[in-house]
C-alpha cells in the first residue's frame, strides 16, 4: 500500500485471548492474541486496541497541511499535549492526505479517490446522537451522509469491519502491518494496530469472529508507518509496524516513521 507507517512495541505473551493491558473508566488498553499464525515469520501475533471515551476525551486531528512539518507520531502527541494518537490515512508523495481530511469544518483534504469507500465522523452538529459513526459498505452512512452529520470526518481506504461486526473481504491479496480508526458498540472510538502481517481479509475475519464489539473499523495504513502510540501517565504504549509486501519485505523496523497526519486524542477539561 502506498506510504504505509511503521511504529513497534514489544508484546505480551498472552494466555488468554484477550487481556487488559491498562484501563481506567475512559481509557482502555487491550491486547488480543490473534488466533491465526502470519503466512511469514513477522510480529508476534497481538493485536492492541485501544478504546476512547469521548464524553471523557476529544479527538484531534492535526497535519502537516496546516500544523507543521511531519514527525514521529511519538513528537506528534508530545508536541501537542495528546494522549495518544494512530495514523490519518494515506498521503501522496507531497506529504497531502489521499482522502477526506476535514477537522471541525476545516477542509484540510477534499480529495475523495474512487476506491475509497470508508469514512469515520465525530464532533457531532446535534446533541443526543452517537459522539463517532463509520460509514461505508456495510454502513447506513456513507461520506456525504456523515459530512451532514458530523464536523469532523476522515476518510480511509476501506472498511475493515462493518457497522454490524462483520468482516470486509478484500480482494487485495498483499499483506502489511496495519493500523485503523473506528467505532464499537458503546459508541467509544477504538485505535487498532498489528504488527503481524496478514492479508486484509484474514484480519478483518479474525477481528469480526473474536467478537470484539468493533462496530465500523476503517483501514488507515499499513507497513512501516502505521502506528499507535498512547502516553497517560505510567501507561505507555508504542506500536510500529513493519512488514509490507513489495515495499519492506521484513520485520525488522524498530523505529516510528515520520507521517504527516494524525487523528489524536486529548482528555476534556476537566476530565
Amino acid at each position: 500500500m502506498p506510504n504505509v507507517a511503521r511504529p513497534a512495541l514489544l508484546c505480551l505473551l498472552l494466555l488468554a485471548p484477550v487481556a487488559a493491558l491498562a484501563q481506567d473508566d475512559s481509557l482502555s488498553i487491550e491486547r488480543v492474541r490473534l488466533p491465526r499464525a502470519p503466512e511469514v515469520r513477522a510480529g508476534d501475533r497481538t493485536l492492541t486496541v485501544v478504546r476512547v471515551d469521548l464524553r471523557r476525551h476529544r479527538l484531534v486531528v492535526l497535519s502537516s497541511v496546516r500544523d507543521g512539518a511531519p514527525r514521529t507520531l511519538d513528537a506528534w502527541v508530545r508536541d501537542h499535549h495528546l494522549v495518544g494518537g494512530i495514523n490519518a490515512g494515506m498521503f501522496l508523495p507531497n506529504r497531502r492526505p489521499v482522502g477526506t481530511l476535514i477537522d471541525r469544518d476545516e477542509v484540510l483534504s477534499d480529495r475523495s479517490p474512487r476506491g475509497f469507500d470508508a469514512v469515520v465522523g465525530w464532533d457531532p452538529r446535534e446533541r443526543g446522537g452517537p459522539l463517532i459513526a463509520a460509514g461505508g459498505r456495510g454502513c447506513s452512512s456513507d461520506l456525504d451522509g456523515l459530512r451532514r452529520s458530523f464536523r469532523s470526518v476522515i476518510q480511509g481506504y476501506r472498511m475493515m469491519v462493518d457497522c454490524r461486526g462483520r468482516a470486509i473481504p478484500w480482494r487485495n491479496q498483499r499483506r502489511y502491518s496495519a493500523a485503523a480508526f473506528g467505532a464499537d458498540r458503546d459508541g467509544r472510538a477504538v485505535f487498532v494496530h498489528s504488527r503481524t502481517p496478514y492479508r486484509m481479509r484474514e484480519l478483518n475475519r479474525m477481528i469480526a469472529d473474536l467478537d470484539l464489539g468493533i462496530r465500523g473499523l476503517v483501514y488507515m495504513e499499513g507497513g512501516p508507518e502505521a502506528s499507535l502510540v498512547v502516553r497517560d501517565g505510567a501507561r505507555s504504549v508504542t506500536e510500529i509496524g513493519s512488514w509490507e509486501d513489495g515495499f519492506n519485505e521484513n520485520d525488522d523496523n524498530r523505529e516510528l516513521w515520520e507521517i504527516p497526519s494524525v487523528i489524536g486524542f486529548a482528555r476534556r477539561t476537566g476530565s
